[in-house]
């Protein structure tokens, strides 16, 4: 579990690398231009990052359905090789996805628009500012996107109603506890990463909303959701709650000895 988190943590790191220092170029220094080349180097990067996140959340779920379901095959099935294979598969896939996708936007023609209501690159909000056909792009994205969308959240889905069912088995509140437990913090990350992403690239488009709407959500998705990752899984180790529990008694401390 751990090294799945500690990918999941480069991965959150590289997202907010790609999005951050964009938005405060944007917002501190009021520089709102950037360049071709950077615009789609932003888009390029931040689709590696975002399908390797959604295969690795599908594999984690899947690590969560041995550890539950088939305690006794969990050390046979997840050794070091068969770790490392899956995370580089994950790059893989990601790398291969986003650089097909970048190759059919270097090939569209801006002749027109050049403004994006967004703070940093995105491939639909790009492609919408071409003047030529974007036929292809829109293909690729529809069939291509299939492959990393639904597939992953269907493995997801699956481990969960697996793990679910054999939960209700459990005859002991604590068996029932220490299940719950164990995959708690990957449900709530997996929840607010897909939910925030299909309200982003399937509810949203839909909707007739003000920029800042629009831009707010985007936030969510990009910045939030992966600075709230460590603290979801944090919360799962003891020393961190006791060290949580002794900063808020300080703090609580503090404030009585002002106010008297």
């Amino acid at each position: 579990m751990y090294f799945f988190l500690e990918n999941l943590s480069v991965l959150d790191v590289s997202l907010s690398t790609v999005i951050v220092p964009n938005l405060l170029d944007i917002l501190l220094v009021d520089h709102k231009v950037v360049l071709f080349a950077g615009c789609v180097s932003q888009i390029f990067c931040y689709q590696i990052i975002i399908v390797a996140e959604c295969f690795l959340l599908a594999i984690m779920a899947y690590d969560r359905y041995l550890a539950i379901c088939l305690p006794l095959q969990y050390t046979v099935v997840m050794v070091r090789p068969f770790l490392v294979g899956m995370i580089s598969l994950c790059w893989i896939l990601g790398i291969a996805y986003s650089l097909t996708k970048t190759l059919f936007i270097l090939r569209l023609v801006f002749c027109g628009p050049n403004v994006i209501s967004s703070f940093f690159c995105d491939a639909p909000l790009l492609s919408r500012l071409s003047c030529s056909e974007s036929l292809g792009l829109q293909t690729f994205q529809l069939t291509a996107g299939i492959f990393v969308g639904p597939i992953p959240a269907l493995i997801v889905v699956s481990s969960y109603i697996a793990i679910l069912t054999t939960v209700v088995r459990i005859h002991s509140a604590e068996g029932k506890r220490k299940a719950f437990s164990t995959c708690a913090s990957h449900l709530t990350v997996v929840i607010l990463f897909y939910g925030t992403g299909i309200f982003t690239y399937v509810i949203q488009p839909g909707l007739s909303r003000e920029t800042e709407v629009k831009n707010a959500i985007m936030v969510v998705y990009t910045i939030v959701a992966p600075m709230l990752n460590p603290f979801i899984y944090s919360f799962r180790n003891q020393e961190v709650l006791n060290g949580w529990r002794k900063l808020l008694r300080e703090i609580v401390l503090f404030l009585s000895n002002k106010l008297n």
